[in-house]
């Protein structure tokens, strides 16, 4: 088992609820879409919300999170996971650091829209449009701060001589070795399906982090995704079972 243990990097990333935001079972497609507020910005020119957020007025921030995975089991994530499938990244609707769907405060998560290209394992329709979110996000600094509990904002102001930090108006937080979701790029990706207590609410949270979502390329048993850790292509078969 690979092990990445706790720090803190930024003196409050430790908003690690959202991480495990409640699941219920596999939500059937076609309920109403979430309604979700992205990261406030200038209107994008294209459907990636994120392309406008200015460079040099982000913070970047990672943090080391308790996460167990088997690298020894090359199926392990296939196990683990109720539905696994190939997506298409339609667009990156905002970053947000409280989720309609569990209605608690979240750590920084990602959220928009994909398109199920192919089915692995679960109970998902091929071609289905539907909404994902992943942790690690652009979030602006008042959003941040708002969903810290008061012990997490008395850290910051500690190493801050009692005052909130200037000159921050964007965090961009995620876990160290994670990568990020990109616009117009196909993946295989490890999914969990979440809905809302009264289930108007229906996402896929894409999870296992940088095991989790691999680039893939190709179609058949030409089908390749890319080893995060190695940078090296991989067959589709070797971690996925393939029917």
């Amino acid at each position: 088992m690979s092990t990445l243990r706790p720090q803190f990097i930024f003196a409050a990333l430790a908003l690690m609820a959202g991480l495990s935001s409640c699941a219920s079972e596999a939500p059937k497609l076609g309920e109403p879409e979430s309604s979700q507020q992205s990261v406030a910005t200038e209107s994008a020119p294209s459907n990636d919300s994120y392309a406008n957020v200015p460079q040099d007025q982000i913070q970047e921030d990672g943090m080391d999170v308790d996460f167990l995975w088997n690298s020894g089991d090359p199926f392990y994530g296939y196990n683990k996971y109720p539905v696994v499938a190939r997506v298409y990244i339609e667009s990156i609707d905002g970053g947000r650091t409280f989720s309609p769907v569990s209605k608690q405060n979240v750590f920084p998560q990602t959220f928009g829209r994909m398109t199920i290209r192919e089915v692995y394992k679960g109970d998902i329709t091929p071609g289905a449009r539907v909404s994902y979110s992943r942790a690690g996000g652009i979030v602006t600094y008042d959003d941040y701060w708002n969903s810290l509990n008061q012990a997490q904002k008395d850290k910051i102001l500690s190493l801050n001589n009692g005052g909130k930090p200037s000159g921050t108006k964007y965090v961009e937080a995620r876990a160290t070795d994670d990568i990020d979701v990109e616009v117009g790029k196909e993946y295989t990706a490890l999914l969990l399906p979440q809905s809302s207590e009264d289930g108007t609410l229906v996402e896929y949270s894409i999870t296992g982090y940088q095991y989790g979502l691999r680039e893939t390329k190709g179609s058949g048993a030409g089908t390749k995704a890319l080893n995060n850790e190695t940078q090296t292509w991989e067959t589709l078969g070797s971690f996925v079972k393939l029917p």
